[in-house]
């Protein structure tokens, strides 16, 4: 059962290589595949026609996402697989599109926290841009908050993310922090405490536990009524690399 598992997972993964290019021009960005707690998460299509969230839901090109006060969610984009970890009371759109041949993601973050892992990708950028500035990012670990006043916090936990505002810009590194109140007051990068990177680790939840081990396959299914629903299957990354390059 393993075995066949895996081999399909390998098939799906290898007829779903598409181009970067060509995948900033599909409508599908990302797909919703954990809702925390009590589970409440609003979808509001670009398109209109507000709906609650389930599991499997396709999140298309400029849509928003709003999680209740008592829900945690997590999107996972179709692209690359990078995760992108919603706190309870945040509101986030998704973007993408072409800017100078690259795919560019921009999740833009109009309150609350996301935690983010950002798959390293050529040809691709992804950033989370606040009232305060942005986050550009080539493949990390991070967090980005807005503050009850209003301002932007920035938490590396890997790699290094490029905050930048109209007042000017940083490089956050990994155990550093920046913050900034407004679009008119510069970010300055400094060292985390222990306790900022503990509560920032803790918002990434499994996601930040696994650590990339493991691949999420993901399988559409078609109910009799026409409603298409995706299964997600999560496979030792080792075993399914083995697969994919047709060895035992």
């Amino acid at each position: 059962m393993r075995r066949s598992i895996l081999a399909a997972a390998a098939a799906i993964l290898a007829v779903g290589a598409v181009p970067g290019r060509a995948l900033a021009q599909q409508a599908e960005v990302a797909l919703v595949y954990r809702l925390l707690q009590e589970g409440q998460m609003v979808i509001n299509p670009a398109a209109g026609g507000e709906r609650r969230a389930q599991l499997g839901d396709r999140l298309r090109n400029r849509d928003v996402v709003a999680t209740s006060a008592n829900t945690r969610a997590a999107l996972r984009f179709t692209d690359d697989g990078s995760i992108l970890r919603i706190n309870p009371g945040s509101q986030v759109r998704l973007t993408t599109g072409d800017e100078r041949g690259a795919v560019v993601r921009t999740l833009q973050l109009e309150f609350g926290e996301v935690w983010a892992r950002v798959n390293r990708r050529n040809g691709s950028e992804f950033r989370i841009q606040t009232p305060a500035g942005v986050a550009a990012v080539k493949g990390t670990e991070f967090l980005v908050r807005i503050d009850s006043a209003g301002g932007t916090v920035v938490i590396t936990l890997e790699g290094v993310v490029e905050f930048f505002n109209e007042a000017g810009r940083t490089d956050v590194g990994a155990g550093q922090m920046a913050s900034a109140g407004s679009q008119s007051d510069a970010p300055e990068a400094r060292r985390a405490t222990r306790e900022e990177l503990r509560r920032a680790e803790e918002v990434g939840g499994e996601d930040a536990a696994d650590g990339g081990r493991a691949t999420w396959v993901e399988v559409q299914l078609q109910h009799a009524d026409g409603r298409v629903r995706t299964l997600m299957m999560q496979v030792p990354a080792e075993a399914l690399r083995g697969r994919v390059q047709g060895t035992p």
